[in-house]
């Protein structure tokens, strides 16, 4: 049993999001690059600051 996951990526200066997984998508490396550099952009978390995220969104789950 496989199931397909959408992956979605929103570059600098695009206004949508452009689904990267379908067929016939054709994506340069140029825009690949430039997609890399804004994610490295964004925040990292240590090993036990995602732990601690982890268990604040399991704790938020079980109060629902």
């Amino acid at each position: 049993m496989s199931t397909s996951k959408s992956i979605k990526v929103k570059a600098d200066g695009e206004t949508n999001e452009r689904n990267w997984a379908l067929p016939n998508q054709v994506v340069g490396l140029d825009e690949v690059q430039a997609t890399i550099k804004s994610a490295e952009k964004g925040p990292f978390y240590t090993i036990q600051e995602s732990m601690e995220h982890f268990e604040q969104w399991l704790k938020s789950r079980k109060r629902k």
